[in-house]
């Protein structure tokens, strides 16, 4: 739903309506406006995305769903000003040589190149391992500054719209239309640079431990707390040099005050940096909880596998479980060792108090690695009635639901988070 309305308001709208106010234009012309007023709506959009607003979230499914929409509507703005530049509009002949339109024209030149590479630097942080000697190649911090230098150049493509030659007045729809595109982008960027921050609460951290598989982090609020979902997550920023860059985890457990719990795997340098410095008294902020991982809303025969630390969501999943729980639910938990498995003990208190629920501990070390074969020997019920729930590496979720689709055992239904947005 959220996809089709950016593609309608991004690339349908602004193209149609350039196509009908372009008079007389040439063909050439006319493409390159259309592209042009898509790339920028496309522009206003994924800021007014970046906010993280409620409502759209609902609607894409979840904030991870939003992030990859986000993402590739990036994508899709390269392409329009990629064919903008290259194509350019000649109007009758004539090439603007003076005035502010000459200057709208020049600023965009100008800004061109350094949105190029800003782009390409946000396209490098999503390859797959890329580290040297253990080490994120480009820091989250980087990542994070490239987005607001992208957010800060838009405000000269906003200028280049407003005084750049076309075959239009900014009366007519079209104008109107980018004006209005120009006002979204503009009042989202400065949403997010200085309103943003206040949505979160205030935290301090009660308990750190260092497990072997992750960082767990106690916390409670110093007011009023957020109230998560069960498996939702949040986004967090602690008060220490390195760490204040806000990041989303999946949310581990919480309490009836507001109490929260994150289990954090050193996966880059951030997280290992929250293992090395973090310690209980650190002032954290909260913001959440996010997401629509949500067994609730499930068949009534579940099965959630978990994968190494994707145990978090489901953690969360347990505790919420009651003796009144009338679904059939069956865990698989792997882990590499037995001494990564986490949250045990609350698993264990949570089949003993709600007689559907039963978990696995399977141990790939020992048991070998878990299959599709493995999975539906696991199920104690029919997994083409069941839903899957699954959190974990991406790669390992494509293995499992493509064997379970050769065995002929297909899940009703797949529920996932997008594991690598973070």
């Amino acid at each position: 739903m959220v996809a089709f309305l950016v593609v309608l308001f991004g690339i349908l709208l602004p193209s149609g309506i350039m196509a009908f106010s372009a008079g007389n234009a040439n063909l050439q012309s006319v493409l390159s406006l259309s592209a042009g007023a898509s790339g920028f709506s496309l522009m206003a959009i994924n800021m007014f995305l970046a906010t993280r607003p409620r409502g759209i979230e609902a609607l894409a499914g979840g904030l991870d769903r939003l992030y990859q929409l986000h993402k590739w509507t990036g994508v899709g703005i390269v392409v329009f000003i990629l064919f903008h530049e290259s194509v350019g509009m000649d109007f009758d002949g004539e090439i603007v040589t003076s005035g502010l339109a000459k200057t709208a024209v020049d600023a965009a030149e100008l800004v061109y190149p350094a949105f190029l590479v800003l782009i390409a630097v946000s396209f490098f942080k999503r390859i797959p391992y890329q580290k040297i000697f253990n080490r994120d190649v480009l820091p989250y911090h980087w990542w994070r500054w490239s987005h607001r230098v992208l957010g800060g150049l838009f405000f000269v493509v906003v200028f280049h719209q407003f005084f750049v030659k076309v075959p239009f007045t900014m009366n007519a729809l079209a104008g109107q239309y980018l004006n209005t595109m120009a006002l979204i982008g503009i009042l989202s960027f400065l949403y997010t640079q200085f309103l943003a921050p206040f949505r979160a609460r205030g935290y301090t951290i009660t308990r750190v431990e260092k497990h072997p598989a992750a960082t767990i982090i106690d916390a409670k609020p110093k007011g009023r707390g957020i109230r998560p979902r069960p498996g939702s997550f949040a986004v967090i920023s602690i008060a220490r040099s390195g760490l204040r860059e806000p990041h989303p985890f999946t949310v581990s457990g919480s309490g009836p005050n507001g109490e929260i719990q994150f289990s954090i795997r050193g996966l880059g340098d951030y997280t290992r940096r929250i293992r090395e410095t973090v310690q209980a008294g650190d002032k954290m902020s909260v913001e959440g909880g996010y997401g629509r991982f949500d067994y609730r809303k499930g068949k009534q025969d579940q099965l959630w596998v978990a994968g190494g630390i994707g145990i978090t969501p489901f953690l969360a999943f347990a505790d919420a479980l009651t003796g009144a729980e009338n679904r059939t639910i069956r865990l698989v938990y792997a882990v590499a060792k037995p001494e990564e498995a986490v949250g045990l003990d609350r698993l264990k208190a949570a089949a003993e108090r709600c007689p559907g629920f039963s978990f696995d501990l399977h141990v790939s070390s020992t048991d070998g690695r878990l299959n599709a074969e493995v999975l539906a020997s696991k199920a104690p019920f029919d997994l083409t009635r069941a839903g899957l729930w699954f959190c974990g590496p991406a790669p390992m979720r494509a293995a499992l639901i493509s064997g379970l689709k050769q065995l002929g055992k297909s899940p009703a239904a797949v529920h996932f988070e997008e594991f690598e947005f973070r």
